[in-house]
């Protein structure tokens, strides 16, 4: 029967944190990939042998008794800071500890046990290139935080969150914060490649590997994007045929163009992003679970703006200070407005909320913004407001739109809806009876991308 340590081992193995179980001399017994690569490697890039790296982890550790502790391991110019727990017995000369980036532990029930950032995280200043993700919600802070700290290891990221979360947004944050920040982002919808062209959008092709194909050859996403980063945006709605060749070329780095005979070798650092669990996936045989722990060395869970309702007076003065017209800069919305914004759902998330914003600047013939400029499918029965009569709600307001812009307000709210409801979006595109193409560029031209 395999003892606690072997269990421990397979457990950290699968681990996306830092960890490492060292002696209470120094002595790594075991370190999964990311403590080796933030820790161990020197500077030829090569890992040491484990069990004979020793790390210098001060006098007043090897003095240590079995209380849990914190300990400051260097990484560079980089500081990061442990929890230290004991696994052995108090009675072992050199007593074994399990080391755990404490920074980068979110727990499942964060937002349910007032969850607050330490002392240490709140004065930690995030770069400009975060800019752009507005909110001062703890769990939204901590994701920045692990997303900025990520940016500086050059692993594999996966950013998990709903649609409109601001994913992307994340994504460009840590390539520009990146050392790969000079070199190419390349963005990949993994959801729109169809089987029969994965691997010359991947890979790229030689001249004449197939009829139709240029006569100069063409080269493939991982190439496009060789020493920069590689963005596979809705990697779970990736096919298991597309997962299986993401997988060879990210275990080697290695890849044959289509029709050729040549290894083209990349060294592309890959960011993932989804809205599904991946974890559930897994179990039910629709994402493989070896690539899974390819891509999940860092994870990051963006919330849901409904979690975070605290940060929408903040988004919402961010968008009104970014409007395009100059004029809108300075309008605002009245508290009865902000009333319906704390109670409605926002299943497209934050970027719903910067199509109400705009919609709405728009709509209203004042400074200040009334209910009565806001979309109908805010409102429910109870809160629809006066100025709304039940058969405008079904319209457009105003009521002197033209039919095509009605079928569009009807068909944009259909699709959102069927987002909102579905767990992917392949079963939205067939709840909805429309095909792959035709739904994406619905998306984008509604916005809802």
């Amino acid at each position: 029967m395999a003892n606690l340590r072997d269990i421990l081992v397979k457990i950290l193995e699968n681990l996306s944190e830092t960890a490492a179980i060292v002696t209470q001399s120094g002595v790594v017994l075991y370190a999964n990939k990311a403590f080796e690569h933030r820790f161990l490697r020197s500077n030829s890039g090569r890992k040491p042998r484990k069990g004979l790296c020793q790390l210098d982890l001060g006098e007043s550790f090897r003095e240590r008794d079995s209380s849990v502790e914190e300990l400051v391991l260097t990484a560079g110019s980089e500081s990061v800071t442990m929890g230290v727990y004991l696994i052995d017995s108090p009675k072992r000369a050199d007593q074994q500890y399990l080391l755990l980036d404490s920074q980068s532990m979110i727990m499942e029930d964060d937002k349910d046990s007032g969850f607050s950032l330490t002392d240490k995280q709140q004065a930690e200043i995030l770069s400009p290139e975060f800019k752009e993700l507005i909110g001062n919600d703890p769990l939204f802070k901590k994701a920045l935080l692990i997303a900025q700290r990520a940016a500086r290891a050059d692993l594999p990221v996966l950013i998990l969150g709903e649609s409109g979360t601001g994913k992307e947004i994340v994504a460009q944050a840590i390539h520009r914060t990146s050392k790969r920040s000079n070199k190419p982002l390349v963005d990949v919808n993994c959801a729109a490649i169809p089987d029969t062209l994965i691997e010359s959008e991947w890979f790229g092709y030689e001249k004449g590997a197939f009829t139709g194909a240029r006569t100069e050859g063409r080269s493939g996403y991982f190439e496009a994007a060789d020493g920069g980063t590689l963005l596979m945006d809705e990697i779970g709605d990736a096919s298991l045929q597309s997962q299986s060749k993401l997988l060879r070329v990210l275990e080697d780095g290695c890849f044959k163009r289509v029709g050729g005979n040549r290894n083209v070798k990349v060294d592309v650092r890959v960011i993932s992003s989804t809205n599904q669990d991946l974890r559930k996936n897994i179990k039910e045989k629709t994402f493989r679970e070896d690539l899974f722990y390819r891509l999940n060395t860092f994870s990051i869970q963006l919330p849901p703006l409904r979690d975070r309702t605290r940060d929408i007076p903040l988004l919402v003065e961010h968008f009104l200070a970014s409007n395009a017209m100059s004029e809108y800069r300075h309008r605002k919305f009245l508290p009865s407005c902000m009333e319906i914004f704390f109670a409605y759902h926002w299943p497209g998330n934050v970027r719903e909320l910067k199509g109400v914003v705009n919609y709405a600047v728009n709509m209203s013939s004042t400074a200040a913004i009334d209910p009565g400029a806001l979309p109908s499918f805010l409102f429910t029965r109870e809160t629809q407001p006066n100025t709304h009569t039940p058969e405008a709600a079904v319209s457009i307001p105003g009521q002197t739109s033209q039919l095509a812009e009605v079928l569009q307000y009807v068909e944009r709210d259909l699709i959102r809806e069927a987002l909102a409801k579905s767990a992917s979006r392949t079963e939205a595109i067939k709840s909805l009876g429309i095909s792959r193409r035709t739904f994406y560029i619905k998306i984008k031209q509604y916005g809802l991308v």
